[in-house]
């Protein structure tokens, strides 16, 4: 009961400071120049080829080596390689089920752990780990108890979850969610869930099909769902309708405005925001313009999401830190109130 009524409380906050940026900035502020200009530099991502390229690279690079080797170096080209990183998170889920089939053993996979890229590579160790088990619930029981409870490795490990979850019910919304209502706490039920809705949005619909999606209507199934996951589902709907659209972040926010309870508009804004830094994490500027080229009420949920994912790439808070440093000084206050949000994980 004390973790949900923090995260009730903390909800509260980040809409109250959302509402708040209004004295910083006009109704609606014009699409920065800048961003018109790069957009077409700034945004490029890998071809089919490239990825399959990359894909078949660092796998052998897993292979010869070791997982760590691996994701180490995929670490140092994300620095500088603005294209490749917007394929990290995938790259590192197909690390995670190559190395999970290397060693045949989940404890030995885990071994070589590492947080890059929202630690995709948790995931994929799971994703296969479920994938061979007669008995899902029960191996869900158990995955997860090595890291304490309310602690970043925990979160990490039950969203981590929810991913499996969907692998192994082949993308069934519904089956999964009650997989992870299943566990007795409240942080492992609500963190579960919140890895559900991310595979189900981000899902590859030609390897990996969702029946949960739809194209006339990207914030579906999120309307019909419980009230207690709907955050959850308008948070990662954003990702879905920028695959749609592709770089369309200020079309969007936008679009986030059709969300049906204005609380659930800004978390929408906050998944826009989180999206665009998980897709652009070395031009954090052109993020911060992003978010500030719509509705001013939506900033602070932008920039709240945008510092949240920043976080999860680098499994830390002092990189988020020195983001905010970089930021305009009306945007500063909701980056430092998004890490302590965060620290709890961290202490």
């Amino acid at each position: 009961m004390t973790n949900k009524k923090f995260l009730i409380l903390a909800i509260l906050l980040i809409l109250l400071l959302s509402i708040s940026v209004i004295k910083f900035a006009g109704e609606k502020s014009e699409i920065p120049p800048e961003y018109k200009t790069r957009q077409p530099f700034e945004l490029r991502e890998l071809s089919s080829e490239e990825y399959a390229k990359a894909k078949e690279e660092f796998l052998e690079l897993m292979h010869t080596h070791d997982p760590k080797f691996a994701l180490t170096e995929l670490r140092e080209r994300v620095k500088t390689d603005n294209a490749l990183f917007r394929s990290c998170h995938a790259l590192v889920h197909e690390i995670g089920h190559a190395a999970y089939e290397k060693y045949g053993d989940f404890a030995e996979a885990v071994r070589y752990q590492d947080e890059i890229c929202n630690s995709g590579y948790l995931h994929g160790i799971i994703e296969t780990h479920f994938s061979k088990s007669a008995d899902v619930f029960t191996a869900m029981k158990t995955v997860c108890s090595p890291y304490p409870i309310g602690k970043y490795l925990s979160w990490e490990c039950y969203h981590g979850v929810g991913h499996g979850v969907m692998y192994y019910t082949s993308n069934d919304l519904p089956k999964s969610l009650e997989l992870c209502d299943r566990y007795e706490s409240f942080f492992a039920r609500t963190n579960c869930a919140n890895g559900v809705f991310m595979e189900n949005f981000n899902t590859d619909q030609k390897l990996h099909p969702s029946k949960f999606l739809k194209k006339s209507d990207p914030f579906y199934p999120c309307q019909e769902q419980a009230s207690r996951h709907k955050d959850d589902c308008y948070l990662y709907a954003p990702t879905y309708y920028l695959s749609l659209h592709k770089n369309d972040y200020v079309g969007a926010l936008k679009w986030c405005e059709g969300a049906e309870l204005p609380s659930y508009q800004l978390i929408c804004a906050r998944g826009v925001g989180s999206q665009a830094i998980k897709e652009n994490i070395n031009t954090s500027k052109l993020v911060e313009e992003i978010c500030m080229s719509h509705k001013s009420a939506q900033v602070g949920s932008c920039i709240n999401g945008m510092v949240g994912l920043f976080i999860n790439h680098y499994g830390s808070l002092e990189p988020a830190r020195k983001l905010c440093e970089q930021l305009e000084p009306s945007n500063r206050q909701t980056c430092y109130f998004a890490i302590r949000l965060s620290s709890g994980l961290f202490n």
